[in-house]
């Protein structure tokens, strides 16, 4: 494991060396490593102090078991340095615009890739494939020769339809025969050539491939294993740039790596008993939750883990929530209870729901168009069943039923976020609502905007339930009376802090914020306060990141005490007390009782929970 790791560390540093170093001595001193090293290379194979030399990056065995050596043989070569060439798809991938690689490090993998891909050894003299046109004694290997086979893709169904491997023209839907595909022909559908004269295809068949081909390309994504970004993929880039150096917005828009997949954690390995195939695990653990823990197993360009726990735990999860759901919108509440309405009933809890249920159809929109499963699978899932929770004990807990429109709009929109993930289930559960037609053509759910304040309000009452929680556990035993103590006004340095981070922020805290936040507390008279400020200030600025820039405000937006007034009998309910009031530090008379220390241990925002 250690190993793994240095190596990893290596490649990466190495990686990040050559595609953002910086020269810092000698005649290129300023430029990109990347940029200098090959100019560099070539001044020292001029002045003889260099030779090139080639090997396997590694060990290379063949399928009869023997060791690979490098031959050096008469072969033809793709000329992928040439510079313009090269440029062209540099400044491709480097436009975001015009190409997403959806992770970083597969990004940097890119532009590396770029900046050492040169001559590319594109024929074999054995083997299956295509004879070179210009030297038939050479076969073009599979690599160069499967670059730009998804445009055929798009005409496939034309020429050659259906079980029609041998390209008989009977079977081809346009009757074509393969001999008459000229590279006219080709021209003509693929790239701005005029329609050939005298082929032997007809007028409109190939008007009908031009058309499929310009309404499905460029193409906008390609799946892919993180293996083929050195050659493949890259190549594929080159390829379109070639063929179509005209029309560059015809090249790949767009690629999706990944890594391999473990089980468990482990290596898939039939000596291990851990290998999975694809029809025992859908019979084993259904097709969606097979698909859910593909989601959950991760995004990255490294490899994913498919855990048989969250599948396991899928099953149950969706079984239960299929039950609820149901029961909730079909049976008007379920197991008899009763569902309120109308605008002007909804509480605090009700509108949170409601905020909580806008936010995740946001965010889950946002990651599952970045390709970002397990994330979309966390903002549409289990932070919707969190928030779901959360209002169903609050309504219990106060004798208050659930609000209809509020939490009917939470079962539609989880059924329709998690329909891409979880289809079956969706379905299922989109027709015992009393809903029509698919889920999967449903549009997505609408959502209103977040409203921050709103969600810095339910995070405030979940939080402080949380603090509250262990503080009662620490209560002594015939302790019966408590309260919960508030107040508006932060001490002086908390607004010092607060001000200071409010002139610093600009939609965004600068990179080196906290550097200067370090400089700015060795002005502080106290040096005992430094350590303070610090946590402060960073608790602050994740705040802020989370919320928005409401955070950096002096006094709260919102008012504590009515939340936790309106709150009491959830908290009374969650915390086992009998009793509980609210008190305001700042109001002296009323906090005339409270202990000087428990004053000191509530700002704004924090509350304490207070036995005696």
């Amino acid at each position: 494991m250690i190993r793994k790791k240095l190596e990893q560390a290596k490649d990466e540093t190495y990686l990040k060396g050559f595609t953002m170093g910086i020269m810092k001595v000698g005649p290129y001193a300023g430029q990109k490593v990347s940029e200098a090293k090959p100019k560099i290379k070539e001044e020292m194979i001029a002045s003889n102090q260099a030779h090139l030399y080639f090997e396997p990056e590694s060990r290379v065995v063949s399928r009869t078991n023997d060791e690979c050596v490098v031959a050096s043989t008469d072969q033809w070569y793709l000329a992928y340095g040439e510079e313009s060439w090269t440029q062209a798809v540099r400044d491709h991938i480097l436009d975001e615009e015009k190409f997403n690689s959806y992770d970083p490090i597969a990004q940097s993998k890119y532009e590396y890739t770029v900046g050492w891909l040169k001559e590319w050894a594109c024929t074999r003299q054995f083997g299956l494939g295509t004879f070179l046109p210009w030297d038939k004694q050479w076969v073009i290997e599979s690599l160069s020769d499967s670059t730009i086979y998804m445009a055929y893709y798009t005409i496939a169904h034309i020429l050659q339809g259906e079980d029609n491997l041998t390209g008989d023209s009977s079977k081809s839907p346009g009757n074509i025969d393969p001999a008459d595909l000229t590279d006219d022909v080709f021209n003509y559908i693929f790239r701005k050539a005029p329609m050939p004269s005298g082929s032997k295809i007809g007028p409109e068949v190939m008007e009908q491939c031009k058309k499929e081909f310009r309404y499905w390309y460029p193409m906008d994504l390609r799946v892919s294993a993180k293996d083929l970004i050195p050659n493949h993929l890259t190549m594929a880039l080159y390829n379109h740039a070639a063929i179509w150096d005209d029309e560059p917005e015809l090249w790949p828009k767009g690629y999706y790596t990944n890594g391999h997949v473990l089980v468990d954690a482990e290596k898939m390995s039939k000596s291990k008993g851990n290998f999975l195939m694809m029809d025992d695990t859908i019979n084993k653990f259904s097709a969606d939750a097979t698909r859910f823990a593909c989601a959950d197993a991760g995004d990255s360009i490294e490899d994913a883990n498919f855990s048989r726990e969250t599948a396991d735990a899928t099953i149950m999860s969706l079984t239960n929530e299929d039950e609820w759901i149901t029961e909730t919108v079909a049976g008007d509440g379920g197991a008899g209870i009763a569902l309120r309405s109308g605008d002007d009933s909804l509480n605090f809890m009700d509108k949170v729901i409601i905020n909580e249920t806008n936010r995740a159809i946001a965010e889950t929109a946002d990651c599952f168009s970045k390709m970002h499963f397990r994330d979309g699978i966390q903002r549409g899932w289990f932070e919707m069943l969190l928030a779901r929770n959360e209002y169903r004990s609050f309504c219990k807990d106060s004798g208050i039923p659930m609000h209809k429109e509020a939490i009917t709009k939470w079962c539609e929109s989880i059924v329709i976020i998690i329909c891409p993930v979880c289809p079956h289930w969706s379905e299922k559960v989109w027709k015992q609502i009393g809903k029509e037609g698919y889920a999967v053509k449903a549009p997505w759910p609408v959502a209103g905007e977040e409203d921050k304040l709103l969600s810095r309000q339910a995070k405030f009452l979940r939080d402080n339930l949380k603090n509250f929680r262990q503080q009662a556990g620490k209560a002594k035993k015939g302790w019966t009376k408590s309260s919960v103590l508030v107040t508006d006004s932060y001490p002086e340095w908390k607004v010092n802090i607060l001000l200071m981070m409010q002139d610093k922020y600009d939609n965004g805290f600068p990179a080196d914020f906290m550097k200067q936040l370090k400089v700015w507390c060795k002005d502080l008279p106290d040096k005992k306060l430094i350590k303070n400020a610090m946590q402060f200030a960073s608790f602050t600025k994740r705040e802020v990141e989370d919320v928005g820039p409401v955070a950096m405000e002096t006094a709260l937006p919102f008012d504590q005490k009515a939340i936790l007034e309106e709150s009491v009998a959830y908290l009374k309910s969650q915390l086992y007390l009998k009793d509980i009031d609210v008190v305001k530090t700042d109001d002296v008379e009323a906090s005339a009782d409270v202990p000087d220390r428990l004053k000191e241990n509530v700002v704004p925002g924090k509350a304490h929970l207070w036995f005696r």
